[in-house]
């Protein structure tokens, strides 16, 4: 009887991919049966009350930016900042 000189990379790759389809369902069983056991915790949400009424949104706060120049003037008096728009 001979011996081929492939049948143990043939016997070992068989193997290797018989070890990946068994992991690969292994981490997927795990995968749905945490995603069915944390679909299945979850509480029925709560019929709709009547919403109250919310109060309006605050005003938005004036934001300083403040700006250093090489040479300015000291000034003792200062103006309303301009409105800077970020798009």
């Amino acid at each position: 009887m001979t011996l081929h000189l492939l049948a143990p990379t043939l016997i070992g790759a068989l193997y290797l991919a018989i070890l990946f389809i068994l992991c690969f369902g292994a981490v997927t069983g795990a995968k749905l049966l945490r995603r069915y056991l944390a679909a299945r915790k979850k509480p029925a949400p709560p019929p709709p009350a009547q919403k109250a009424e919310q109060p309006p949104p605050p005003e938005p706060k004036t934001v300083y930016y403040l700006v250093e120049k090489k040479r300015t003037a000291k000034r003792t008096e200062y103006k309303q900042p301009k409105k800077i728009d970020f798009k």
